[in-house]
């Protein structure tokens, strides 16, 4: 076993740098490059695997320091020569390199970003494969050639440090990583080592697991999200709350998007003054609610109220044909009132129908605790069958009765309910809906809920825009989401994003609310008149939020099925979807109303005939209020309005499992959807016909590296790594871009090309969806 720890000055003096010119360095065999894949050469049969990757990073600002450990085999009869290339940040320094193996001079080298692309570039030439491509314009490591021995395996770890660049509050840390969503087994874990902070990806979803520790969520199968994985540690300020701002420039004009972060840091250890709640409970006991739910929601009942604090307020509504209470206002929580709410709820039982506007309204409507948070938790299962029944009247009923803010947190438990209704009560009320699906436990809803609203941090937040000169201004940003922000709890985060409007010039971004009965308020000012388009992922979480309120929108107008029945047929209508439509093939944001340009041969319409079909699906998904279809679609807006990394497009369907669509990926900030085989460029879908190139180009011409350079001058050539024939929009020309036919070759005459060369095993284009698979987007 060789162990090599290697300073910056070392590894220049056991590797001379590659003189500008000299020829390139020799590649073996079988070339490992850990956030992708294995790269099979000429000669060499596909033995060695990579078996997985896990990677620790260790976080002390401005430092980062990353270890990555690589288990490779080789099922092989003889050893296999095997080089490592690792994609790393700029201006990284390899401190440790060890593996198992019969290397006499074991060395990695760190390869600046030229001299990287170069390699990058020589290699796809050599193998005809783009896939390196989405890593060019990065440092790379390159290690000397090692064997893995003949029918085992071999444990790689490498250990580099980088140092962090500091921003707008914030360090920002990148580790690239493939696009391919058949990527190796990965696991990451994060280690904050100094000053405490919070941590943010926008990319992936992270959990903290103890203090300091976090873990990046794999699907069942181990893999991750596809893609550059991004951590950002927000550093606090003072106060509980640490902020930054992201910003991403519109690469088509002026003006651009912004990202506005707020994040609990931890910091506010200690007494405080935490402000105390008022909890209504209201349960639905109508006759369908009998059995297994219904204890379920008792259950859950109990724990909330044994678990409240002392002097904080109490209140149960119960509802079926009528509605009853157990107090005629909520009472504070002691020995006596406890002992009360108990027997009460022992004396509950289940029969009859459903008055949901008498129980919303007597929740709403009762008289408030002075000085209480007033929280609400509305348990139903079933559409109103007493009282008023029309969706658009409750709506409005619940508006005008909320006259003391309450947050209605609404669940909906089982299919038979009006998703739409309860989402649109907890969404006005800065609260949020739940929908609890058939099987799964009431109780453990409710309760994961209410935990997460112990100690509100911040609430009645709101967000405006400063100009230059310090005034309130309504013309520097505009589309800001969420539109009512919600109360910010311990442990949670708030995102505000929006568009700014042309080049500003010292705009100020601020946030205000109410923390321990006191005004408080935090800002991030700006220079938007210049900023790039580093952060593409500010843009597509803000459209995902975008199409989240159009559909909501047109969703609200169901209310009133006549409404919606009229509407279907005005330009308004028209317009409306028209944007969904336009969002979702420049972001490759799928949504019910959208999922069927995921389906083979459909992007191939022409703009009318898109629109037409999109205004028909949205139209007939908008006449489901309630059942399974109706719960999956609203739990999907729900998903677009809230996700805090920028997701794969997973849909939530009828049967209360998530499909993911493969039928569009995103690469470089642009979508590109299947289409005959082919991947097409989302810029070149709504136009005015089919979808035909001017020109094709095949991979390793002359005329595909011209193609290479034009993308490269422009930032984009993670675009060209797609795996097999794509269809991509360069300097407003529609170019085919193409495989190689395999030659054909003498399997008997020596020094035959492996065919693997020329034809690399690109998979098909998937169809538009693939049930409960997480492998990627």
């Amino acid at each position: 076993m060789f162990q090599t720890v290697l300073s910056a000055a070392a590894v220049a003096a056991l590797v001379p740098a590659v003189p500008k010119g000299a020829a390139p360095q020799r590649t073996a065999p079988h070339l490992l490059v850990p956030q992708s894949r294995v790269f099979h050469g000429a000669h060499a049969p596909a033995a060695v695997r990579l078996e997985s990757l896990d990677v620790h990073v260790e976080l002390d600002a401005p430092l980062a320091t990353t270890t990555l450990e690589l288990v490779v085999s080789n099922p092989g009869a003889r050893p296999a020569e095997a080089e490592l290339l690792v994609p790393v940040p700029d201006g990284a320094t390899v401190t440790a390199f060890t593996f198992e193996g019969a290397a006499t001079a074991p060395t990695a080298r760190v390869l600046p970003r030229d001299e990287a692309k170069a390699a990058y570039r020589e290699i796809v030439a050599r193998l005809i494969d783009p896939a390196l491509l989405e890593f060019a314009g990065q440092d790379a490591v390159r290690t000397s050639v090692f064997p893995v021995p003949a029918q085992g395996t071999l444990t790689v770890t490498l250990r580099y440090e980088s140092l962090l660049t500091s921003e707008a509050g914030r360090y920002d840390y990148v580790l690239p990583r493939s696009g391919d969503p058949a990527s190796v087994p990965t696991t990451v874990t994060i280690d904050l080592e100094g000053a405490p902070g919070a941590v943010y990806s926008p990319t992936h979803p992270v959990v903290e697991k103890s203090a300091a520790r976090y873990e990046v969520t794999t699907g069942p199968d181990g893999r991750l999200v596809p893609g550059d994985l991004r951590i950002s540690l927000l550093v606090p300020e003072g106060g509980p709350l640490a902020n930054t701002l992201f910003t991403t420039a519109d690469p088509d004009g002026e003006g651009g998007w912004f990202l506005f972060l707020s994040a609990d840091a931890g910091t506010h250890e200690g007494a405080r003054d935490v402000p105390l709640r008022e909890v209504t409970i209201v349960l639905d006991r109508s006759g369908s609610m009998a059995g297994e739910k219904f204890a379920q929601a008792l259950e859950a009942t109990r724990q909330v109220v044994e678990g409240l604090r002392p002097g904080e307020s109490v209140q149960i509504i119960d509802y079926a044909n009528d509605v009853a209470r157990f107090a005629a206002a909520p009472v504070a929580k002691d020995a006596d009132s406890i002992a009360q709410v108990r027997a009460y709820l022992d004396g509950l039982t289940t029969g009859g129908g459903t008055d949901l506007d008498g129980a919303l309204g007597a929740a709403l409507r009762q008289p408030a605790t002075e000085g209480r948070l007033p929280l609400v938790l509305f348990l139903t299962d079933g559409l109103p069958t007493s009282g008023e029944k029309r969706e658009a009247s409750i709506r409005e009923r619940a508006r005008v009765a909320n006259v003391h803010g309450r947050r209605v947190f609404t669940f909906g438990v089982g299919n038979d309910v009006n998703a739409p209704l309860l989402d649109a009560v907890a969404d006005g009320s800065r609260a949020r809906a739940t929908y609890v699906r058939p099987g799964e436990n009431v109780e453990l809803a409710v309760g994961g809920v209410f935990a997460g609203l112990e100690g509100p941090l911040v609430t009645d937040l709101s967000f405006e825009t400063l100009g230059a000169d310090g005034a309130v201004s309504t013309r520097v940003v505009r589309d800001v989401f969420p539109r009512q922000l919600p109360d910010l709890y311990e442990g949670d985060r708030l995102l505000v994003l929006g568009r700014y409007l042309g080049n500003v010039d010292a705009a100020t971004l601020r946030v205000r609310g109410m923390r321990d009965g006191r005004e408080v308020g935090w800002s991030a000012r700006a220079d938007l008149s210049h900023e790039g388009t580093t952060h593409d992922f500010v843009r597509r979480l803000w459209a995902m939020r975008q199409i989240a309120a159009l559909e909501d929108d047109l969703r609200s107008r169901g209310a009133d099925p006549a409404a919606l029945g009229a509407l279907k047929d005005t330009p308004e209508y028209g317009e409306t979807v028209g944007r969904i439509l336009a969002l979702a093939t420049r972001h490759g944001i799928l949504s019910d109303s959208t999922a069927f340009l995921a389906r083979e041969g459909s992007i191939g319409l022409g703009n009318d005939e898109l629109l037409a079909a999109a205004c028909d699906v949205n139209y007939l998904n908008n006449r489901a209020r309630a059942g399974s279809f109706g719960v999956s679609q609203q739990v999907n807006i729900q998903m677009n309005r809230s996700q805090g990394w920028v997701s794969c497009n997973d849909l939530a369907v009828a049967t209360g499992s998530t499909e993911r669509v493969h039928g569009v990926r995103q690469a470089g900030g642009r979508a590109y959807f299947a289409n005959a085989g082919e991947w097409v460029d989302g810029r070149l879908v709504l136009g005015d016909g089919p979808i035909e190139p001017t020109r094709t180009v095949e991979l390793g011409s002359v005329a595909y590296a011209e193609l290479l350079d034009a993308l490269d001058a422009e930032g984009r050539l993670k675009e060209a790594c797609l795996a097999g024939q794509l269809v991509i929009e360069v300097a407003g020309e529609a170019v085919r871009v193409r495989p190689p036919a395999p030659p054909e070759l003498d399997e008997r005459a020596p020094g035959a090309l492996d065919p693997s060369l020329h034809a690399p095993a690109y998979r098909p284009v998937p169809g538009a969806v693939v049930l409960n698979d997480t492998s990627g987007c």
